[in-house]
């Protein structure tokens, strides 16, 4: 007997004609709506509904394919980010981060797991492929800039920065002093 599958099984794709045991068929394939009998009205229904379902595939690849243009077409997206003046940064950037900034700039709605780029730890130019559906992939332009603080940074250096001998010696005079009067204190008031 032969059958159009409506769905995917494993005997073929939805759609394709294959010939079965009419014991499988009416037992199994058409309770379960895996598939009907083939005849000129549900061959024709099967065909439109194809038609129908390409139509709608070939919208949807020109409109991933307008996305792309898009980030093709768009200018370099900036974000700024805590860093050094050396260019490292205080963490790393991450794909949503990415991913919300280039929606911001083209007003699209991309997933942050479409973004194939590794993570961003030092600020500068990052070329960003987007893989879109359809085998579709963009690439965005990203510029990562770190943002130094400039009070934190002087006072780090600061800190950082070796005392002189004298500011030491006067340190170790001055302990010294406070101890030397702590034990006069003491022995005054023993007496």
């Amino acid at each position: 007997m032969e059958v159009i599958l409506i769905k995917d099984t494993e005997y073929g794709d939805k759609g394709a004609v294959v010939k079965v045991t009419s014991g499988y068929a009416r037992n199994f394939l058409f309770p379960n709506g895996v598939a009907v009998p083939h005849n000129p009205g549900n061959l024709q229904h099967v065909e439109s509904i194809a038609a129908q379902r390409a139509k709608k595939i070939e919208k949807e690849k020109a409109e991933v394919q307008a996305v792309a243009d898009k980030l093709q077409k768009l200018a370099t997206v900036e974000i700024k980010a805590k860093g050094s003046e050396g260019g490292q940064l205080f963490g790393a950037i991450t794909h949503q981060q990415i991913a919300d900034a280039i929606n911001a700039a083209a007003g699209t709605e991309i997933d942050r797991r479409r973004i194939q780029l590794k993570s961003v730890k030092e600020a500068g130019a990052y070329t960003v492929p987007v893989k879109l559906t359809f085998g579709i992939t963009a690439a965005a332009k990203l510029k990562v800039i770190a943002e130094v603080d400039k009070k934190a940074e002087t006072a780090a250096r600061k800190a950082r920065k070796p005392r002189k001998k004298e500011e030491i010696a006067a340190e170790i005079e001055a302990q010294e002093q406070a101890a030397a009067a702590k034990e006069t204190d003491v022995s005054k008031e023993e007496a």
